[in-house]
């Protein structure tokens, strides 16, 4: 036996041995469990089961990775979506490229959240570990179980192929080599808050101590499927030639479907924290959150919807659905038998109060989740009903969320400043009339420029109320450190914000959410024009003139590329070359389209490549001016680092300075 065939034997074994400790330790987790934990040895030993799962699961992966980097192609799987030719950054981005490498690379990162959920639990939240093990072995035993006996990524050829076929040219790219392990991190994060949820349920510990125990593990989901979502809508941006960066797809919406409901859940675990409220709505997030990323998958591999995106159609819909009916009749079941350990410990005392506006941002959340789940499955359900499929496009999608989106906005500024139970006339006055005030002459300013869209107008307005009460609350920290301790005033804005960084954190992301409010504003106002264009010819359109250089052709091992080189001019200025470009990939056979963009702040020259027409040696070129996209791009930055911010430990300080005389005094 060859190395080439005897590597795919043993991921099989790994898988089939990950499978056998997953299910080794769902029983021994049971078993400790009905002890009520007293017998250590039964949960030592499922914890170990878990551990060497998750590492016969990781063995699994590491040996696809090395059959793609070896060109393997005796490997069905490597076959199908690799080739020699190929970099190898996209011989290991072809682990996710199909459906049997993408479950594999599923269950090997869930086994890895599941291993550390429990090695750092395993002192502090004892009494949560069992069901805990439970949970996480169940979600490997089902993932493990479709690998094995459906989807083998180690299924052999009887003999080698030349060369395998290629991983689709739409996904070589490098926002597309990240973008799917950043979502996969996302979602499988989720199973971390869930497996907390349920122990907690089931051994009727719903007081903080699991939100407390999964609150970090949320973040780092929520911090995933942001990054994952962002880094999905700039390949749309630059790959797809469209000018676009979100086509309301029904995968890009399963997408960021969990990323609405963890968003909720990190704003009303902060109620139960303080107050002792929402248990049995942050339960319910937490399990909708989980169930969205079961379902996204199913969406994704049953062909039920009609993506770009999509994997091939597979009866494999079939087991996600009925995992997805068991999870849900058990957490339902649970929830219900629950429910008077759910109620709050406090009520609301007022509707001017954060609680009550932490409940309407997560009413407006959710709500938008909901309107973009039932429009992506509407196709469906229209076929099923009527026997035709009504597609919802675009602008039905921007219709009903622009009203919400704004609604969030402004909310994203309320909920920081108002008081806790009770707000005074004078607090509201205090906390709201300067962010009201510059938020009018925001609005007015730019209805004074032209801007009249109302959806522009309102974000104008949200953007400056929002950004003014973060800039108040970063005041009033650093004056407080100031006035108390004497310091510097940029150290006193660092430490006051590094010492609270879990509420400085979230300010910085409500940066970001207002500039990529700002962002896609902005995208109202896009221009697209067409031009047919050959060597010597210039064009002009806006404040900008264009002239096409020459056409250049280049010759590599995995395709061939025709680039139109252009000289971009403003007001007589040589500002950039750009080069928009038509790959034609060998293997498979595809032509892609290569855009090229000359970004400022104030908006992007987007360039693309369109026909060329040999007889007359021209080309048509479209342009596309999109006003305010870089501040998209910084604002996702923006909230990527306010995420990460919020996950830092609280920082101590000691004061090396002595105490002034008023302190002293």
């Amino acid at each position: 036996m060859t190395l080439a065939t005897a590597l795919p034997h043993f991921g099989e074994a790994c898988l089939g041995l990950a499978l056998t400790t997953a299910l080794l330790a769902f029983g021994l987790s049971i078993a400790a469990y009905s002890r009520r934990g007293s017998d250590l040895a039964l949960l030592k030993s499922a914890e170990r089961s878990l551990y060497l799962s998750t590492a016969t699961f990781t063995l699994a992966a590491l040996v696809l990775i090395f059959c793609f980097l070896t060109d393997n192609f005796l490997v069905r799987y490597v076959f199908s979506y690799s080739s020699s030719a190929m970099p190898i950054v996209y011989k290991i981005a072809a682990l996710w490229g199909g459906q049997e490498g993408s479950l594999l690379f599923w269950v090997w990162i869930s086994s890895l959240y599941g291993a550390l959920a429990i090695y750092f639990h395993r002192h502090t939240d004892r009494s949560l570990i069992p069901i805990a093990i439970t949970v996480f072995s169940s979600i490997l035993i089902f993932f493990g179980f479709l690998l094995i006996y459906h989807e083998n990524p180690f299924a052999l050829f009887p003999d080698v192929p030349h060369d395998g076929r290629g991983l689709n040219p739409l996904l070589q790219n490098p926002s597309m080599a990240l973008h799917p392990p950043s979502l996969y991190l996302g979602f499988t994060g989720m199973s971390v808050p869930f497996a907390f949820a349920i122990s907690a349920l089931v051994s009727r510990q719903l007081d903080s101590r699991w939100i407390i125990a999964s609150r970090r593990w949320t973040l780092t989901a929520w911090l995933f499927l942001s990054i994952g979502n962002l880094l999905g809508a700039q390949w749309a941006y630059v790959e797809l030639g469209w000018g676009g960066f979100w086509g309301w797809d029904p995968v890009e919406n399963a997408a960021i479907l969990p990323w609405f409901t963890a968003t909720a859940f990190l704003h009303s675990v902060m109620i139960q924290e303080k107050r002792g409220m929402l248990k049995f709505w942050n339960v319910h997030l937490i399990v909708i959150s989980f169930m969205l990323t079961i379902l996204g998958t199913y969406l994704t591999r049953s062909g039920v919807v009609q993506s770009v995106h999509s994997f091939a159609r597979s009866n494999i819909g079939y087991f996600f659905l009925g995992f997805l009916a068991i999870t849900l009749i058990v957490s339902t079941y649970l929830i219900y038998s629950r429910r008077k350990d759910l109620r709050s410990a406090n009520i609301f005392e007022s509707f001017f109060s954060k609680e009550s506006a932490f409940v309407v941002n997560n009413i407006a959340l959710v709500g938008a989740a909901f309107i973009i789940l039932w429009c992506t499955l509407f196709p469906t359900a229209s076929e099923l009903i009527v026997g035709s499929r009504v597609i919802v496009g675009p602008p039905f999608f921007n219709k009903m969320l622009a009203p919400l989106g704004i609604i969030l906005l402004i909310l994203t500024g309320i909920g920081p400043i108002i008081a806790w139970r009770r707000s005074s006339a004078s607090q509201f006055d205090r906390n709201f009339l300067w962010p009201i005030i510059v938020g009018i002459i925001a609005m007015g300013t730019s209805a004074l420029l032209g801007i009249t869209h109302w959806y522009a107008v309102l974000t104008a307005f949200g953007a400056a109320f929002v950004l003014t009460t973060v800039i108040e609350e970063f005041y009033r920290g650093t004056l407080s450190r100031i006035t108390q301790f004497g310091e510097p005033w940029n150290i006193a804005l660092f430490r006051a914000s590094f010492r609270n960084n879990r509420k400085y954190g979230g300010y910085v992301v409500h940066v970001g959410i207002v500039l990529i409010f700002i962002g896609i504003a902005g995208s109202l106002y896009k221009d697209v024009y067409e031009f047919e264009m050959a060597p010597g010819q210039t064009v002009t359109f806006d404040q900008y003139s264009a002239t096409l250089e020459k056409f250049e052709d280049r010759e590599s091992a995995n395709q061939s590329e025709r680039y139109a080189v252009l000289h971009l001019e403003s007001d007589d200025q040589f500002l950039s070359e750009v080069r928009p470009a038509r790959f034609f990939y060998k293997n498979p056979e595809q032509p892609t389209t290569e855009v090229d963009i000359y970004s400022r702040w104030s908006e992007d020259v987007y360039f693309t490549l369109g026909d060329f027409h040999s007889e007359t040696g021209s080309a048509k070129i479209q342009i596309t001016l999109n006003p305010l996209i870089s501040l998209l791009w910084l604002g996702g930055l923006i909230l990527i680092a306010g995420g990460f911010i919020s996950m830092l430990p609280p920082m101590e300080f000691q004061r090396k300075n002595p105490p002034t005389k008023r302190e002293a005094a």
